[in-house]
C-alpha cells in the first residue's frame, strides 16, 4: 500500500521532468546553434559579428560565420517558442530542481519503505518457520492423543476383565456364604430333616460337578489347598509330615488353565506376603475351621494331660500305694525301675506335648499375623492400582 502511495506521487513528477527533458533533447536534435533562449541566441549573434568587425580572419571563415549568423537567425522563432513552452513547464509544475528533490525526497521514502518491507519478509519468514514447527507438534501430539486414546480404551477393556474376573472368582463364596447361613438356620431352628436333605442336595451337586467339568475340578483344588496348608494336611486330608513342604508353594508355579493372569504396573508386594486370592475369599471359613481345629487339638492335649494326672493320683491313693507296696514287697528292685521308667515317660510326654503345643500356637500365630499382613498389602496394592488407573483415566478424559 505505502509503495503504490509514493509510486503514485511520483507519477505526475516524472512526466515533468520528462516533458523537461524531451525540450532539451530536441534542442539537442535540432543543433549546436539552437539556443534555449533568445537573450542567449542574440549574444551569440552579437559575438559573431564582433569577430567579423574587429578581428582580421580569412575570407572563407568571415562568409562561415556569415552563413552561421543568418541560421541563428533563421531559428529565433524556435528559440521564443520553446522558451514560452519552457516558461509555461516551469510556471505549472515548478523548476526542475525541486521536481528532482521531490523524486529524491519519495525516492528516499521508497527505500525506508523497502527496508521496511524486508525486515516485515524476515518476520513474516519466522512466522512461518514457527507455524510449520507448531503444526508438526500439533500433528505429534494428536498421534499421541490417539495412541493415549486407544491406551485408554484398552485399559477399560483390561478393568472390564478384571472385574468379570473377580465376580466370577467371588461368585463361588458368596454361593457357599449363603448355603452356609442358609445350613446355620437349619440348625438354629434344629431342622434336622431339611439340613439333611440340603446336605444331600449340595453332595450329589457337588458330585455331579466334580465328575463332569474338569474347570470345577480345578478350581475346587486350587480354593481347597490353602485352607489344607493353614490346618498342616496332605491333600487327602491326613495329618502332614514335619518335613514335608507346604502346599500352595508347590502348587504356586503351575495355574490353573482357566484363570488368566493380568499384566500390570502396579508394584506387587513380596513373595512372602502375597497369598492367593482364593484364600482372601475364604478367609472367614478358613478361621472357622481353623478355630475348630484349634480347639479340638487343645481338647486332645488336655485329655492327654488329665489322663496322665489321672494315672498319677491313681499311683498317689491308696490302692496305688497298696499295689505298689505288695509290688514292693514282692519284687522290690523292678517296682523301683517301673516307677522310674513311667514317671520319665510321662515327663517326657508332657515336655513333648507342651513344646508341640507351644510350636503349633507359635506356627498359628506366625500364619494369622502373615496372612493378615498379606490381606492388607492386597488391600494396599489394589488401593494403589485403583488411584492410579483412576488418575490415568482423568488425565486423559481431561
Amino acid at each position: 500500500m505505502i509503495m503504490d502511495e509514493k509510486r503514485k506521487e511520483m507519477e505526475p513528477l516524472q512526466q515533468a521532468l520528462g516533458k523537461l527533458r524531451g525540450v532539451n533533447s530536441d534542442n539537442r536534435e535540432r543543433g549546436s546553434a539552437m539556443c534555449s533562449s533568445e537573450e542567449e541566441l542574440n549574444n551569440l549573434i552579437k559575438s559573431l559579428e564582433y569577430r567579423i568587425q574587429h578581428e582580421s580572419i580569412p575570407l572563407n571563415e568571415e562568409k562561415q560565420i556569415l552563413r552561421e549568423i543568418k541560421q541563428l537567425e533563421g531559428t529565433r522563432g524556435k528559440v521564443i517558442a520553446n522558451a514560452a513552452e519552457r516558461a509555461k513547464i516551469q510556471d505549472s509544475l515548478g523548476e526542475k530542481e525541486a521536481i528532482q528533490d521531490q523524486v529524491k525526497l519519495i525516492g528516499v521514502d521508497l527505500d525506508g519503505v523497502r527496508k521496511e518491507q524486508l525486515v516485515v519478509k524476515a518476520k513474516l519468514k519466522q512466522l512461518d518457520e514457527e507455524k510449520e514447527f507448531l503444526e508438526k507438534e500439533i500433528n505429534a501430539l494428536q498421534e499421541e492423543l490417539a495412541a493415549v486414546a486407544e491406551k485408554r480404551d484398552k485399559t477399560f477393556v483390561n478393568i472390564q476383565e478384571i472385574r468379570k474376573q473377580r465376580e466370577e472368582s467371588n461368585s463361588t463364596y458368596y454361593q457357599n456364604r449363603t448355603l452356609l447361613i442358609n445350613a446355620r438356620d437349619l440348625a438354629a431352628k434344629k431342622d434336622v430333616e431339611a439340613l439333611k436333605e440340603l446336605s444331600e442336595m449340595e453332595a450329589g451337586k457337588f458330585i455331579s460337578l466334580w465328575s463332569s467339568n474338569k474347570f470345577f475340578r480345578d478350581d475346587y483344588v486350587r480354593r481347597i489347598l490353602p485352607s489344607l496348608d493353614v490346618r498342616q494336611l496332605r491333600r487327602d486330608a491326613r495329618i502332614r509330615n514335619p518335613d514335608e513342604k507346604p502346599l500352595v508353594s508347590l502348587d504356586a508355579s503351575a495355574p490353573s488353565g482357566g484363570e488368566s493372569v493380568v499384566k500390570t504396573n502396579v508394584k506387587q508386594p513380596s513373595k512372602e506376603d502375597t497369598v492367593p486370592l482364593v484364600a482372601q475369599n475364604d478367609t472367614d471359613t478358613e478361621q472357622k475351621v481353623q478355630k475348630e481345629n484349634n480347639s479340638r487339638q487343645q481338647k486332645e492335649a488336655n485329655d492327654r494331660t488329665e489322663s496322665i494326672i489321672e494315672k498319677i493320683d491313681w499311683e498317689n491313693t491308696g490302692e496305688g500305694v497298696l499295689g505298689m507296696e505288695k509290688l514292693q514287697k514282692d519284687s522290690p528292685p523292678i517296682m523301683k525301675e517301673l516307677d522310674e521308667k513311667k514317671l520319665k515317660e510321662i515327663r517326657r510326654e508332657e515336655e513333648t506335648a507342651k513344646k508341640k503345643m507351644a510350636m503349633e500356637r507359635k506356627k498359628k500365630l506366625a500364619e494369622k499375623a502373615a496372612a493378615k499382613a498379606a490381606i492388607k498389602a492386597q488391600k494396599e496394592a489394589e488401593k494403589k492400582l485403583k488411584e492410579i488407573i483412576f488418575s490415568y483415566c482423568f488425565q486423559i478424559l481431561v
